[in-house]
């Protein structure tokens, strides 16, 4: 038992003055086993960190643009706009925010408008904000309606 221990601290003053401590890249399995974690566990650990990390969310709009047209009132080029936010597919969510620019179209035909013609439709993958600015520059007669968040559970 008692020459055991002197090896032990030979051992130990030899990886000392080898600067393993200083550079832990020299010897990778001394490392691990003084430390706990080799670097392949480290790579792995900040692999699952950068997978964690939430990705930006988009935002995909869709756009018609309606004559609206009532028994003392007719107007051209209203913009009525449907927000959301990308969570599944883009398909996914590109149904939803029609199917809420459709319901919202329902209602102002039912409740305010006695004729309602689509003129244009559009969908980008942008904020409906910006959006509506860049059809504004080159629409001057472009009015925003509404922009409907379509992420709101109705």
């Amino acid at each position: 038992m008692k020459p055991f221990l002197p090896a032990l601290i030979l051992a130990l003053l030899f990886i000392w003055t080898n600067g393993i401590f200083a550079s832990p890249n020299k010897n990778l399995i001394c490392h691990g086993l003084l430390f706990g974690k080799s670097d392949s566990l480290r790579k792995s650990d900040s692999l699952n960190k950068k997978e964690k990390q939430v990705r930006p969310a988009l935002k995909i709009c869709a756009c018609q643009v309606l004559k609206l047209q009532s028994a003392n009132y007719k107007a051209r080029n209203f913009a009525l706009y449907s927000e959301r936010t990308s969570r599944k597919s883009y398909t996914y969510d590109l149904h939803k925010a029609k199917s809420i620019l459709e319901k919202e179209k329902k209602h102002l035909a039912d409740l305010f408008y006695d004729k309602l013609d689509v003129l244009d439709e559009l969908v980008e993958v942008t904020d409906c904000r910006s959006m509506f600015i860049k059809m504004k520059k080159q629409h001057k007669s472009l009015i925003l309606y509404d922009i409907v968040d379509a992420d709101i559970k109705k």
